[in-house]
């Protein structure tokens, strides 16, 4: 059951991933081509000089499509179950509720993942052909915040799209700013290393939340 749950999942959502994937590997390729004309024109002092001591990264560009990723994926995996009263059919499979909802949670999960580590992974070795293991490891550090946040996003999309009564609805989807914001501070690169525990913390918290509004939806709250 488990494996048609996922494969269920895959057809609903395999051109959003695709498309996900092929956006952000554009992305990083025209980076990646950018900084090298750049050390190519200005020369290498120049444009390491900028980034020691202006704290400038070359990804910024990917800062808020971790973001839309997230939110994008959720809303293709459970906007049409809410609008198309399939949810309710869904939770009468031969599986326990809480089963199913992981289940379809632990597949966006899986392939939000999937995605953004082949990318964190072009990026690594794309920048660390380029610079010292100390400017890329700055770079790399920049971006791991927003790979949590795409993450953060994907579940806290799911939980507005579950609750069933519209001014929740409204309720949740500030709340969720607020906290998305967290992610996204402008500071130096590294500043959230010590931070790194309590953004998954974060994550794994806003699964309760989609929990609390999954139950409410069963009891015909409206």
């Amino acid at each position: 059951m488990t494996q048609s749950l996922f494969f269920k999942e895959w057809i609903k959502t395999r051109w959003a991933l695709l498309v996900t994937l092929l956006v952000l590997a554009g992305v990083i390729a025209y980076t990646l081509i950018a900084m090298s004309t750049e050390l190519r024109v200005l020369g290498a002092g120049v444009v390491w000089e900028s980034l020691i001591q202006k704290g400038i990264t070359h990804f910024d560009d990917l800062k808020y499509l971790y973001l839309l990723a997230g939110m994008l994926l959720a809303a293709v995996q459970y906007a049409p179950e809410m609008t198309n009263k399939r949810l309710k059919l869904t939770l009468h499979l031969p599986l326990p509720e809480y089963a199913i909802i992981l289940t379809m949670l632990l597949f966006g999960l899986l392939s939000l993942t999937a995605i953004f580590l082949l990318t964190y992974g072009a990026v690594s070795v794309g920048i660390n052909s380029y610079y010292p293991v100390e400017i890329a490891q700055w770079n790399l550090a920049a971006i791991l915040p927003w790979l949590w946040g795409g993450l953060a996003a994907y579940l806290l999309t799911t939980w507005i799209c579950i609750e069933p009564i519209w001014r929740q609805r409204l309720f949740n989807g500030v709340l969720a700013l607020c906290l998305l914001e967290l992610f996204y501070f402008d500071e130096l690169p590294g500043a959230y290393t010590s931070l790194m525990p309590w953004l998954a913390a974060l994550c794994l918290c806003s699964i309760a939340f989609i929990f609390y509004s999954v139950a409410r939806f069963k009891e015909g709250v409206s």
